[in-house]
């Protein structure tokens, strides 16, 4: 198994092959990769088993295989898919990949990566003058976006783009008593324990515990600025019963509902 790496190190020798394929759902294949090779979907998914190791390919994930790895593929999803074959000329870099294994990119969110690849299986279709220093061209500049895309999802920035629909979600529908993790990450469009790692890294606690302050901060809005009891405020802000706002209440600020607002009523 390798580490991921940054592919656009890749120092490029040659390109064999560029084709667009849309394997029926179920199909299923195991071999040993000629090449190194890039698996680029727009559509559907397929999973690439190497070792003990399940990786992913979608329109989320573009997959790095290297030249010399033992595989089975698995399409779970039929959609469109481009593989890549190439080799490269690093020797160094040739001897860490040889046998390898798989990396995965991610490249949520991103176009531009489906309109290069589509400009290079044109060129490589073409086979005019000049195509191959052409197709090399578009090569690199390929696997440069798929580097910036995903050093950039990776980041701290990039990882709010991917729960950013979600927050805003959670902050127009606060009151709904139905706003739980599984439901957030499918509105992102991500796994439920990514989306869990990326809200921890993003906002240095779990989704609930954000949903819970979000609301709580609500309920002091409503304590301080309307009529409403305990009872009604609990239910306008989420909670199943008042019970059990106050208790997540007064573990967040130390106070009972109805001491805050009088302490910071009086204050007013």
């Amino acid at each position: 198994m390798i580490k991921n790496f940054d592919i656009a190190n890749l120092v490029l020798e040659s390109i064999y092959d560029v084709r667009r394929t849309s394997h029926p759902t179920g199909t299923q294949t195991e071999t040993v990769a000629p090449h190194c090779a890039l698996v680029i979907r727009k559509g559907g998914r397929s999973v690439y088993k190497h070792g003990k190791h399940s990786y992913a390919a979608s329109g989320d994930k573009v997959l790095f295989i290297a030249k010399g790895t033992p595989y089975s593929m698995t399409v779970e999803k039929s959609g469109e898919c481009t593989v890549v074959e190439f080799d490269v000329t690093d020797a160094e870099l040739v001897r860490d990949l040889e046998g390898g294994g798989i990396c995965e990119y991610v490249i949520t969110g991103d176009k531009t990566i489906y309109k290069l690849t589509k400009s290079l299986s044109q060129y490589f279709g073409l086979r005019g003058p000049a195509y191959f220093s052409k197709c090399l061209s578009e090569l690199y500049s390929l696997i440069t976006q798929i580097s910036t895309v995903h050093a950039y999802n990776h980041s701290l920035a990039g990882k709010y783009g991917l729960i950013h629909s979600s927050v805003k979600f959670i902050e127009a529908n606060y009151a709904r008593q139905d706003l739980y993790t599984p439901m957030l990450a499918e509105l992102s469009g991500i796994g439920e324990t990514y989306y869990r790692n990326i809200f921890l890294a993003v906002f240095d606690m779990p989704p609930a515990r954000y949903i819970q302050l979000y609301r709580v901060g609500k309920a002091k809005e409503l304590l301080l600025n309307s009529n409403c009891n305990v009872e009604e405020i609990a239910v306008a802000v989420g909670f199943a019963n008042a019970s059990y706002f106050c208790k997540v209440f007064k573990s967040l600020t130390g106070m009972t509902p109805s001491e805050f607002a009088h302490k910071c009523g009086s204050l007013g």
